[in-house]
């Protein structure tokens, strides 16, 4: 099992270095086999499409920027800082692999659906750890919020809607500015006066 296991891994490692130099849609089961060192036969024992492929690569991903936010939010004490710090694990984290997948990021609006069901899950544990940094701030008296499940589903979708300029090449510095007026904006909107 553990050899299985591996072997999935390798082909997810090799395919994710293909579809950041050629995209989804320029990709081939083919192209995958060849830099994990596959015959195509047996890349197909394991996955059935290079969509299938895409998705485990997509979700190796999210658990790296989980545990990067994770981490980086636990070592603050502070409500504010935790929320600041969140935004910016995330942005960082997103650039990064923004430059490693150019290609795939002119593809975001594309297949924008498909990379959004693929993100649900992640997305619901977003929203669920902005919950969890605003129920902090709230127990330490320095948020007024009554609705957590709203205010937290409401910055979720502030910081969603950084995605667009992102995807469509804006520049870090611009989209940085961005996020600071944002998060100013978003934690005088909730902290007690």
């Amino acid at each position: 099992m553990r050899g299985t296991q591996d072997q999935r891994e390798a082909i997810i490692t090799a395919a994710a270095e293909i579809f950041s130099r050629f995209g989804l849609e320029k990709t081939t089961m083919e192209d995958i086999a060849r830099s994990a060192r596959k015959s195509k036969s047996a890349l197909y024992y394991y996955f059935k499409s290079k969509e299938e492929v895409f998705a485990e690569v997509i979700r190796k991903e999210i658990a790296g920027l989980k545990h990067a936010i994770r981490e980086a939010v636990e070592r603050e004490d502070d409500p504010y800082y935790r929320f600041r710090t969140f935004v910016r694990t995330r942005l960082d984290y997103l650039n990064k692999k923004a430059d490693q997948y150019t290609t795939v990021k002119d593809e975001y609006l594309k297949h924008y659906a498909f990379i959004n069901s693929l993100t649900e899950e992640y997305s619901n544990w977003e929203v669920s750890t902005l919950k969890g940094i605003v129920e902090y701030g709230r127990d330490r008296g320095l948020f007024e919020v009554t609705d957590t499940a709203a205010v937290s589903e409401a910055l979720f979708f502030a910081l969603k809607g950084l995605e667009y300029p992102w995807a469509i090449n804006y520049s870090r510095e611009e989209i940085a500015r961005h996020v600071e007026v944002l998060i100013d904006l978003l934690l005088r909107g909730i902290s007690r006066r």
